[in-house]
């Protein structure tokens, strides 16, 4: 909503011929990859889940209807074998087929990857980081799981990854021996670097995330510095005296009666809504696409909305007036977040008693275990201990200089085809700079 100015002189004018360029908090974040690669409508969101979905299965059952038929041919020689009653075992004639594999739907993937996004918090809270390195793990998940199944990368392993990964963008130094003892029995050094680089071409590379914690703050700030009087803002809003008496009689519900509050109700009022708001963004706008759909400014908005209606809607008359040309499409725009926001079943949650919320979560809990159960029976085979892969690919990179010829270019082609798979899934290579 604000906005910095910057007078930038080039080195041969002089202080007549100024350039003056105004950047906005807007036009930065337009300029930032979150923006460019990572924004989407529902529309396209649900377009790509369900691309993803489909290729996945598809690979998943030609995985395994391959994998069953090498093992029926395997096994085809004891096909004629007196078992020991009198007769021969055939051969399966469904050992090549798939009709009994039941996949994943995309609403299920969906399901798994947002209660791995919880397990992601559980984790970070467990090795003690802020909540900055969990935010942006969990929006690496979501990125990550865009364009890649469950069924071909588990989860539980991604996740790791994503954290380890989130550490170091978040400029946290940690080292990576002891950040596996901290991640759980049977977990390796090895085991967190292997998917490394198969995260970060997921992710186009794009390590940045923009949260809306640090803007919440400020608005809190400011929120504290008009209730003493001392509004220093934009717009045409009549003295910092004026704007301190239409704050404190402010309603404390929508449609409310005006109230007369003191300089020390309306700082408990405004921590209350930034404690509030502060909780939502750190639980249903990680848990939702809430990131994909909506800038860190409208976020933090929106849940400052559902924190406190009339309260927001004075900050926000002060900064954009009700005739602005943009101001009933940027309302639109929060409440729609905010809607968005408070259907997490966490942000429900906190509406109903206690009684009801341990019903509802031991319903999702017993869903989720189902849908665990499901994701076991119908993994891509040849994806399964990444550590092995990345083992095979680094041995591939080393020994592809001794291949024969035939082999070299069989090898070759499997390459382009591999990256022709990946430009469907993540687009072409950007750009070198110049």
């Amino acid at each position: 909503m604000s906005c910095e100015q910057h007078m930038h002189c080039s080195p041969s004018c002089d202080l007549a011929t100024v350039d003056i360029m105004i950047i906005t908090e807007d036009s930065l974040y337009r300029s930032s990859t979150q923006f460019k690669h990572w924004s989407f409508t529902q529309a396209q969101l649900d377009a790509q889940r369900r691309t993803t979905n489909l290729l996945a299965t598809e690979r998943v059952k030609a995985n395994v209807a391959r994998l069953r038929a090498q093992r029926a041919e395997h096994d085809g020689a004891t096909s004629g074998v007196d078992n020991g009653s009198g007769t021969s075992t055939p051969l399966d004639p469904g050992a090549e087929t798939t009709s009994d594999l039941v996949c994943l739907t995309a609403e299920d993937e969906l399901k798994i990857v947002d209660d791995f996004c919880e397990r992601a918090v559980k984790l970070g809270t467990h090795c003690g980081y802020n909540y900055n390195v969990m935010a942006t793990c969990i929006q690496y998940l979501r990125r990550f799981y865009l364009y890649n199944s469950p069924m071909t990368y588990h989860v539980q392993n991604i996740l790791r990854t994503s954290l380890f990964l989130a550490t170091k963008s978040e400029f946290l130094r940690e080292n990576v021996q002891n950040f596996a003892a901290n991640s759980g029995r049977n977990v390796t050094a090895e085991s967190i670097l292997a998917p490394e680089h198969l995260v970060m071409q997921g992710l186009r590379y794009n390590l940045d995330v923009r949260h809306p914690f640090r803007g919440l703050k400020g608005v809190h700030l400011e929120l504290v510095q008009i209730a003493h009087g001392k509004y220093d803002g934009p717009g045409d809003n009549g003295t910092s005296a004026d704007i301190q008496t239409r704050m404190q009689s402010l309603p404390s519900t929508p449609g409310g009666p005006a109230t007369k509050s003191t300089v020390a109700a309306l700082e408990a009022r405004i921590t209350a809504a930034y404690t509030h708001a502060s909780r939502t963004l750190k639980t249903a706008a990680l848990y939702t696409d809430a990131y994909f759909l909506y800038t860190p400014s409208q976020i933090m908005l929106a849940a400052h909305l559902l924190a406190d209606e009339p309260l927001t809607l004075f900050y926000f008359s002060l900064k954009l007036p009700a005739d602005s040309p943009i101001h009933d499409k940027l309302m639109h725009t929060l409440r729609a977040c905010a809607q968005l926001l408070s259907s997490h079943r966490l942000y429900v949650y906190t509406t109903l008693p206690k009684s009801e919320q341990e019903t509802r979560e031991a319903a999702h809990q017993a869903e989720i275990k189902a849908l665990i159960a499901k994701l076991k029976m119908c993994r891509d085979p040849d994806k399964v201990d990444l550590v092995k892969l990345n083992q095979a690919h680094k041995r591939d990179a080393v020994g592809e200089a001794g291949l024969d010829e035939h082999k070299a270019k069989k090898r070759k082609l499997a390459r382009e085809g591999y990256e022709k798979e990946s430009d469907a899934f993540w687009g072409p290579e950007l750009a070198k700079p110049n």
